[in-house]
């Protein structure tokens, strides 16, 4: 590791030092004015936000939306956000190597630059990114309070590209003082420090979380046999929050996120000989931030935000950087929000602008989205209708449009509902996309041509059966992409269409059963076709996917056994890839009041297999910390 790299971790780690004093100095401040907040073991309907961008109740949406809450995150004590994502139904996620190294997430086979991910609203994507991915391996958990995943045929109201959408929310500040201060030591030199507090009163409340992670990981390429060395990281992560209550309707507040990572990796050029190198290192830095403004009484809701990110990144080569890209994103949103009678109105207003820097040249584009959706009820459920118009610089005007619905079809001893859902979208190619295939490194076929846009439509029809302790969902889903994107793998020409239908088929099951008040077992499995226009098998799509978490809590302890498994999934070049099953174990016990003691296993049956072709995935991991919380 360079010098300069090594001076930046050290203004990372002083500036997180400084941050966390700042916490604690804020919530002791906190601590002293805030009223307390009574407690209740009452039962709530759980509300999701995902769905339609305003508070619904998840047993109301005709769309498939899963969750973790809080108590889920911490007991399955994943350090980052992919494994969390990886045990959910619908969700595969495959990374090339370990903590750290890229990670593509997809929903229901879909790419993961059809994703749009929302961290206390702000999108994460990066525009300097190839296909604007959203950098998931660079999220920790441990700000982490709720993750939200809508499945559904289109993210309409989030924007035409957005196939699916994951919206995270960190600690949230409330009436009295909450917090926690974390640590965790574990195999490869692994370290975690994290702290999170928040607190306020009636007018003013506050959040900050910080966290410093570092590992040395182990060697990423199997193919890395001269060197084989381990190749580390470390993640420096700032968010905060901020609301201010004016008066019985007004809100404003404010949200920050800064990340600092630093990744090692294998496979770069040397900037003289161009020969190839196993010392390479990735930089990565956000500097994200969202305000807002909101009115709110009875039936009406209407808010203002801006947010704006801009992600920088440099490579380097045996010390020497090569390569530097700033990828930039602003948007300026209105929603508005009007519940009259038994029905729900929601309209919207997206103005975004993309924009990301490579050698010195500013690629910008602005694309401006109107949208609506109406709510009702109808027979003994609800429907809801949607549309949305998107003008783009580039590619001119399009009109998507989702319909879904909830229909209960039996008694409260054994509730059963049908839902279905159908919609369609467009995603415009890249500016990233567009600037490859017109510059010096493209060829034919790629340069032959002009991108277009592809075009999207898909359905869901699903089966929900029981009650809150003990439940199954069955859907089926079908969706397909016209025209769609790819990097050409076989001559490396650039970005080419691929003429015809991508198409991604499939049934979903989810379950949770309440085996005993002590035992819950959740489990999901999901069987996937995805194939391109020639009928052949798509990358890394497991034919077969899932996950079974057998969760038991008695007194101080916890404990969670969590297994993930994958079959039938194949490379770029149509070999089939390592089937699997990986089991994890969590252990927690509450040492005296307010500090718990965790272990943690990772393929705790150190189980050899590949994700990513020619690179490797961890051995058995070990992890031990420890948990104060206020």
């Amino acid at each position: 590791m360079n010098n300069t790299t090594n001076a930046r971790n050290q203004r990372a780690t002083f500036r997180l030092a400084s941050c966390g004093f700042a916490a604690f100095s804020l919530g002791l401040a906190g601590s002293v004015l805030a009223d307390s907040k009574a407690a209740t073991n009452e039962p709530q309907e759980e509300i999701i936000i995902v769905a339609s961008r305003v508070a619904t109740p998840l047993a109301d949406t005709g769309l498939s939306v899963s969750t973790l809450s809080a108590d889920d995150i911490e007991l399955l004590g994943y350090n980052d956000l992919a494994p969390l994502l990886d045990i959910q139904p619908g969700v595969s996620v495959s990374q090339d190597g370990g903590l750290g190294k890229a990670a593509a997430v997809r929903i229901r086979g879909e790419d993961g630059f059809r994703t749009r991910i929302l961290l206390d609203g702000i999108d994460i994507a990066d525009p300097s990114s190839p296909q604007v991915s959203p950098r998931i391996e660079q999220l920790l958990s441990a700000p982490l309070q709720r993750i939200e995943i809508l499945r559904g045929p289109q993210g309409l109201l989030y924007g035409a590209d957005a196939g699916g959408v994951i919206a995270i929310s960190t600690l949230q500040p409330e009436d009295g003082i909450n917090g926690q201060l974390g640590m965790e030591t574990g195999a490869n030199g692994f370290n975690r420090v994290s702290g999170q507090i928040a607190g306020g009163n009636e007018r003013l409340q506050g959040s900050i979380n910080v966290a410093d992670l570092s590992t040395d990981g182990f060697n990423a390429r199997s193919d890395d046999q001269a060197l084989s060395d381990q190749d580390g990281y470390s993640n420096q992560t700032i968010h905060a929050t901020a609301t201010a209550t004016l008066n019985p309707h007004w809100q404003i507040g404010a949200s920050i996120h800064d990340v600092e990572g630093n990744n090692d990796y294998d496979n770069c050029f040397d900037a003289v000989t161009s020969a190839t190198l196993n010392t390479c290192n990735d930089d990565y830095e956000q500097r994200a931030w969202r305000t807002w403004a909101r009115w709110e009484d009875d039936n009406l809701v209407s808010e203002l935000s801006l947010a704006d990110s801009r992600i920088d990144r440099t490579l380097f080569s045996a010390t020497i950087p090569t390569f530097d890209t700033r990828g930039e994103q602003r948007e300026l949103s209105w929603l508005g929000s009007a519940a009259l009678g038994d029905a729900q109105f929601t309209v919207g207003i997206d103005l975004l602008e993309q924009a990301f820097t490579d050698g010195g040249e500013r690629k910008q584009r602005d694309n401006q989205g109107v949208y609506g959706e109406y709510r009702r009820n109808l027979l003994s459920g609800n429907i809801s209708l949607g549309v949305r118009h998107d003008d783009n610089d580039d590619f001119g005007q399009h009109t998507s449009w989702r319909i879904s619905t909830l229909q209960p079809i039996a008694n409260e001893t054994m509730p059963m509902a049908l839902h279905a859902a159908i919609g369609t979208g467009f995603r415009a190619p890249s500016p990233y996309e567009i600037a490859y295939n017109a510059g010096p490194f493209a060829s034919a076929p790629a340069t032959d041509q002009a991108l277009r846009e592809e075009n999207s439509r898909g359905w869901e029809l699903g089966l929900r059966l029981g009650n809150a302790d003990n439940w199954t969902r069955i859907t089926w889903f079908d969706q397909r992409i016209d025209n769609a994107i790819d990097f050409d793998l076989a001559g490396f020409s650039g970005y080419i269409q691929q003429p015809g239908a991508s198409t991604s088929e499939g049934l979903e099951f989810e379950a949770q059963s309440r085996i005993h008040n002590q035992l819950r077992l959740v489990a999901n499995a999901t069987w996937n076709k995805a194939e391109n226009p020639e009928g052949n098998r798509r990358a890394y799509r497991p034919r077969l996917s899932g996950a079974a978490s057998l969760q038991w809590q008695q007194d101080a302890w916890q404990s969670a056994l969590t297994a993930r498994i994958s079959r039938d999934s194949v490379d770029n070049s149509g070999l089939a890839m390592d089937d699997y099953v990986v089991v994890d174990w969590s252990l927690q016990r509450a040492v005296t009041n307010g500090i718990t003691a965790t272990l943690r296993l990772e393929n705790a049956f150190d189980r050899d297999y590949q994700q990513i072709r020619n690179f490797n995935t961890s051995g058995r991991l070990w992890y031990l910390g420890l948990r104060y919380s206020l």
